[in-house]
């Protein structure tokens, strides 16, 4: 028993020396959605947008420089902006850096369970230049905002890009980053096969040692008692 003991504590804190992952993500339309239309498309970047490969720019629709693309309205004040996109985090993200470039601009939330209605991570930028936001959260090489946050992982979690439309013509988002789980789904199928290892050789140990003690009572020779003198 004093063994068994040992090897369910040692499983249960496998979960902890097992070492954190860091997984990559950001634009690629995969866990991706957007409030206008669902599922975010890939666009053509204006020549003066900054890029951020493998990543590339999104949006709604072909808002973007290429052929038949269109313009959306301009947002008439941060509190109405022209479109949201969500980028769904993996199962027991724990930490975030996050690089974000929009046009015109965009705020930034996370919405987990610490936060259900959303966290306001960044603004957005209301300045203009020539091109977009003059400055973070922009579209132009330089003008990409760094973030670092922490997320509730015991959860779901999410991140909204409300992004603005502010002087006419094109129009998407960009982003991309690492994120740190707890653990990947490969680490929770070696907790879940040792768990069940220690539990069959536990149940097999303990079948064996009855059988044992049933033969060793039916060798025992039977206790007789000396007749009284």
């Amino acid at each position: 028993m004093k063994r068994w003991l040992l090897l369910s504590a040692a499983c249960l804190c496998l979960s902890v020396a097992l070492p954190a992952a860091t997984l990559n993500f950001g634009s690629d339309l995969l866990n991706e959605a957007n409030s206008i239309t669902g599922a975010n498309a890939a666009i053509q970047p204006h020549s003066a947008w900054a890029s951020m490969a493998p990543w590339q720019w999104i949006s709604y629709a072909n808002t973007g420089a290429g052929p038949g693309a269109v313009s959306p309205r301009n947002s008439p004040s941060p509190a109405r902006p022209t479109a949201s996109f969500f980028e769904f985090l993996p199962e027991t993200a724990y930490f975030v850096r996050l690089t974000v470039f929009a046009d015109d601009t965009a705020a930034v939330y996370l919405i987990d369970q610490d936060h259900p209605s959303g966290l306001l991570l960044a603004p957005p930028n209301w300045r203009q230049d020539g091109a977009c936001a003059a400055g973070p959260i922009g579209c132009q090489p330089g003008e990409g905002l760094l973030l670092e946050f922490a997320v509730n992982r015991f959860g779901p979690a999410l991140l909204r890009f409300d992004v603005f439309q502010r002087g006419n013509g094109p129009f998407g988002l960009l982003y991309g980053g690492q994120v740190e789980v707890a653990h990947t789904p490969e680490e929770a199928t070696i907790l879940l096969f040792a768990a069940g290892l220690a539990w069959l050789w536990w149940r097999e140990r303990k079948q064996r040692r009855a059988r044992e003690n049933g033969a060793h009572s039916a060798r025992r020779p039977a206790t007789t008692t000396a007749p009284a003198l």
